[in-house]
């Protein structure tokens, strides 16, 4: 796997190192004691759960990091899987918050690493190899 990520674009480097980091939103939602924030305010684990977000936590917590291990594997429809989870976590949430500057921010930010991962030819090399 490191001879496979030492092969990678570096944005997509940039991509991989940070769906493997979002382990620490699992960490966070199920140990005690280990604070995020969420909308500006510092939660923990108990209060994580008491909001609500708990599972969908939990969730991006788990999914990420494996979307980076199928980078570094070049899984064949990790691209897909990834724009997917990307757009369920950075656009669906603020959609049904209804917060217009997040919804804008979201999809484009989505809308510009997708387009990154199926139109850069460096990306698309890599995972065709």
């Amino acid at each position: 796997m490191y001879q496979a990520f030492k092969e990678m674009p570096t944005l997509l480097k940039f991509l991989t190192v940070h769906a493997l980091a979002c382990f620490v939103f699992f960490w966070a939602a199920v140990i005690p004691g280990i604070p995020i924030t969420f909308n500006g305010e510092v939660m923990e684990s108990q209060e994580i759960w008491n909001k609500g977000i708990g599972l969908p936590t939990v969730a991006v917590g788990l999914v990420m990091p494996a979307l980076g291990v199928l980078f570094l594997r070049r899984w064949r429809y990790c691209r897909q899987l990834y724009s997917v989870v990307l757009v369920s976590a950075m656009v669906v949430p603020v959609v049904l918050w209804q917060e217009l500057p997040l919804i804008i921010f979201g999809a484009l930010l989505s809308c510009a690493v997708i387009g990154y991962l199926f139109i850069n030819g460096q990306a698309r090399a890599y995972f065709s190899s």
